[in-house]
């Protein structure tokens, strides 16, 4: 299914996938995002660990890529034909990422 706005991309939504960051990862600490017209990522920073926990959301021809990494592998790879889908599922995946850290942090 094309996506009906299709002038609404992640571009169009860069302050909205911002303020979601500032909102989630407020708690956690050494986190990063890296925004531009077609990709965004937010990153743990761990200089311990090469393949550190990530989130990212790519814009393609064909729709949106989304990918989890936990900080050992690529746990979660989905596509999305739309914007509104790919942003639904980025914020799930940005919320489990969040968990995740601040887990792992209270445990060192």
């Amino acid at each position: 299914m094309r996506d009906p706005y299709p002038n609404h991309n992640i571009e169009t939504n860069l302050i909205k996938i911002e303020n979601l960051y500032k909102s989630i990862f407020t708690e956690v600490g050494n986190t990063s995002i890296e925004l531009s017209k077609h990709l965004v990522l937010i990153a743990h920073k761990d200089s311990s660990n090469n393949d550190a926990a990530s989130l990212e959301l790519m814009e393609h021809n064909y729709g949106y890529s989304i990918s989890y990494w936990d900080g050992y592998s690529l746990a979660e790879k989905i596509d999305a034909q739309d914007i509104r889908a790919a942003l639904k599922i980025f914020k799930r995946l940005a919320k489990k990422l969040a968990k995740n850290l601040q887990r792992f942090s209270s445990q060192t």
